[in-house]
């Protein structure tokens, strides 16, 4: 099954479980590992009035590491290159490093929409909108090897 298959199925999953209202935006990517990598995980973007949310699991990493994460400018996991650099710089940087326990990590964090040069929106301007990007584990060793990549759908 390709990623970009993984990734509307869980997208369309997650739609299918939103809220109550059903007024939530959404959006999602399944993480999985680039070259002989073999994590795998989730993320899930989820927009409450202008902040969002992004709950971030991994599967496969190494205990006692930490990983940073970032969302890239790319909208491909086609290679280890085909993401680009960091999403506008300042934007896709500041998610938290995921620490390992057992093979598995998760981490949460909330973007608010001040400062606005680093906003997050789901479907909203496209100087903001995290969908079409993609987000990008490195290794905890090496910090400038990405290990896995997910598109983020909505």
């Amino acid at each position: 099954m390709t990623n970009r298959m993984i990734a509307m199925m869980l997208a369309v999953t997650l739609g299918a479980c939103g809220s109550d209202d059903g007024d939530e935006p959404m959006a999602a990517a399944a993480l999985s590992g680039l070259g002989t990598a073999t994590m795998t995980g989730t993320a899930t973007f989820v927009q409450s009035g202008t902040d969002v949310t992004l709950e971030l699991t991994l599967n496969g990493c190494a205990s006692g590491k930490s990983y940073p994460v970032h969302i890239h400018q790319g909208a491909s996991c086609a290679d280890a290159t085909a993401q680009g650099g960091h999403w506008d710089t300042a934007r896709g940087e500041g998610i938290p490093n995921i620490a390992c326990t057992a093979g598995t990590g998760s981490a949460e964090h909330t973007r608010a929409a001040t400062p606005p040069e680093i906003a997050w929106s789901i479907g909203g301007d496209a100087a903001t909108d995290v969908v079409g990007h993609v987000i990008v584990v490195h290794d905890a060793d090496t910090p400038t090897t990405r290990i896995a990549c997910g598109v983020i759908a909505p």
